[in-house]
């Protein structure tokens, strides 16, 4: 099955550095060296800690439109980063705690798994997009909770 993975929008994350504003909600963004790891909500990279600049604000992830999505904390890299575009699973998410949520259209949680670390996190995505019910996936940090990314079947 293909897929796409997704962080939030380039738009928003350069909207958030010029602002240094959470969008939506107008909170301030903290600026701060990396401490841990992350990974960049942007560019799915991982942060380099004591090295990487980021940035944490309050961000709601898009849903189907028609339900309240939680907010939530997240970083991205404080200086230009471009956004995930690659084809298949983002490299640097792959050494994470990954759990992954299947929402069905109104946002709802229909399963949810912990990535296996035995296995390719490929099988994972691949057995919840194809269980009946489910729209997309999240994928947030299996200890943390945090949002990190949105999966995608790729029609075709």
């Amino acid at each position: 099955m293909s897929f796409t993975v997704r962080g939030i929008p380039q738009s928003l994350a350069d909207e958030v550095r010029r602002t240094r504003r959470a969008p939506d909600y107008g909170h301030p963004a903290h600026h701060e060296i990396a401490t841990g790891t992350g990974p960049c909500r942007c560019c799915l990279r991982p942060f380099v800690p004591g090295v990487d600049a980021r940035l944490l604000f309050t961000y709601r992830p898009r849903g189907d439109g028609s339900s309240l999505m939680a907010p939530g904390p997240v970083f991205i890299h404080a200086e230009h980063c471009a956004a995930f575009d690659g084809a298949g699973f983002p490299d640097g998410l792959r050494a994470l705690p990954l759990a992954i949520e299947a929402r069905a259209t109104d946002s709802r949680v229909v399963a949810l798994t912990r990535a296996d670390a035995r296995a390719p996190v490929e099988s994972g995505i691949a057995t919840l997009l194809e269980s009946a019910g489910t729209d997309w996936l999240h994928l947030r940090h299996a200890e943390a909770g945090c949002y990190i990314a949105r999966v995608d079947r790729v029609a075709g």
